[in-house]
């Protein structure tokens, strides 16, 4: 018989969101190691990618996604920037939701961590879009309560994706076009 907060490792999502934490600490640790090799001038989209996933994976690595998105966005297709650096950042997130999954004891002390896991059993959707729509540093806390409470990890997965590109396409092409603006300002 299986004891209140152990976890099954022969279900098919535990070994998936398993494999997806694997994925993230083996880009996280790759990304650190070669993070003086290269650059976004040197690997593109790649860049972006692993700077959105090492940023939303990294629950305390300060890492600034949004800049690099931004930066990039005035070299490469905005729409590809902001598409690729919102789903590097949507899988990140799967970091944070795995280790609520997997340690919802220790979460339950904080009183902001019961107000949104208030807000997630009544919301849960709504709160994911927003959170993940507006930079800020709360997404971890919301993503662990999506964790703890077994929020579908593909309607998790799905309603973050949406909140994330939106976001960074919104990013990419303000500042694809602040650039143009700016250059015709100054007469670059």
């Amino acid at each position: 018989m299986r004891r209140l907060g152990q976890i099954d490792w022969r279900d098919p999502e535990n070994l998936v969101r398993l494999g997806i934490l694997a994925v993230v600490i083996a880009a996280i640790v790759a990304a650190l190691l070669l993070r003086d090799d290269f650059g976004a001038d040197q690997v593109g989209y790649g860049a972006v990618a692993l700077s959105a996933l090492v940023a939303s994976a990294g629950l305390l690595i300060p890492v600034p996604a949004l800049a690099t998105a931004c930066g990039t966005a005035l070299f490469l297709n905005p729409f590809l920037v902001g598409l690729i650096a919102g789903s590097a950042e949507s899988v990140g997130e799967l970091s944070g939701y795995y280790l609520g999954y997997t340690s919802r004891d220790v979460l339950a002390r904080s009183r902001m961590y019961h107000w949104l896991e208030n807000w997630m059993r009544r919301r849960g959707w709504l709160l994911l879009f927003v959170v993940s729509l507006i930079p800020n540093p709360i997404f971890d806390v919301v993503g662990l309560a999506a964790g703890a409470l077994r929020y579908p990890i593909w309607g998790f997965l799905v309603v973050v994706w949406v909140g994330k590109v939106l976001k960074f396409l919104v990013f990419a092409y303000a500042c694809n076009a602040g650039a143009d603006w700016l250059t015709g300002v100054f007469g670059l």
